[in-house]
């Protein structure tokens, strides 16, 4: 008959396998996103090198002005969101249809002013006319392009999803390490999905047009909540806090026997 000892052996085996198997996918993962997002493989190799070298010498693993950097591209394509949000929502930049209006280059410059310095104003016109956000008409007037989602053109698709990468993907590890140490269920932060492992091809487009409807209300609705609580002058300590949604469709396969359905979490 096998030990006790035999028993905790053989699960500090198999943890030490599952961590080294979770190591090297995520870590192949992340380095071929980067590939496919149009990073030179000689650069990342070089990068990887650094960040090796990093690791062994217990240093830092981000340099701070590259953090910087990073983090300030981040939040100013969100406070752009936020301004096309009050676009959309508040009745002065709003016609009768509740839809935004084209605006006067002052009223733009004043809409702006709400979330950026006075100083970042006329920088954050000319990189919104850039990425594709807004446009100029005729008459003068600033018009928006698309909708209360905001969505950049091409040129600047690829630049966006490094740096999002680069925050969200942090964002979501600290969550889901946070929520792994916490005893208190009300104080982990929120982390589920809903998934299948078999969905039949045909309802693939329905089920991308439901997940973006659906998280298109639940979202603004969520937006409309943080916009009306947030107050950057509160006498108080504050935090930033955020939802976030994705929906994941996985490469073709053959169905499983088992169905392979999993239930909400």
């Amino acid at each position: 008959m096998p030990r006790e000892g035999d028993f905790r052996h053989s699960a500090n085996c198999r943890s030490s396998i599952s961590s080294a198997a979770a190591l090297h996918v995520l870590l192949g993962q992340i380095v071929e996103f980067l590939l496919r997002a149009g990073e030179s493989p000689i650069s990342l190799a070089t990068e990887l090198e650094r960040q090796a070298a990093r690791v062994k010498s217990r240093g830092s693993a981000c340099r701070r002005k590259d953090v910087t950097w990073v983090r300030e591209e981040y939040v100013r394509f969100a406070k752009v969101c936020g301004v096309v949000h009050d676009w959309h929502r508040e009745a002065e930049y709003t016609d009768r249809q509740a839809s935004p209006r084209q605006l006067t280059p002052a009223t733009v410059q004043e809409l702006i002013a709400r979330r950026f310095p006075k100083r970042e104003v006329r920088s954050t016109i000319r990189w919104m006319l850039k990425k594709g956000i807004i446009r100029t008409t005729k008459e003068g007037n600033v018009a928006l392009i698309g909708g209360r989602t905001v969505v950049l053109t091409n040129k600047g698709r690829r630049e966006l999803a490094l740096e999002r990468a680069a925050i969200l993907v942090p964002q979501y590890l600290r969550i889901a390490l946070r929520n792994a140490q916490s005893v208190e269920a009300h104080s982990r932060d929120l982390d589920r999905d809903a998934r299948v492992f078999s969905l039949p091809e045909k309802y693939v487009p329905l089920w991308r047009s439901m997940a973006r409807d659906r998280a298109q209300a639940f979202l603004e609705g969520m937006d409309n909540w943080l916009e009306d609580h947030s107050s950057a002058g509160d006498v108080g300590p504050v935090r930033e806090v955020a939802v976030h949604c994705y929906a994941y469709t996985g490469d073709r396969g053959r169905p499983r026997r088992s169905g392979g359905r999993m239930p909400a979490r």
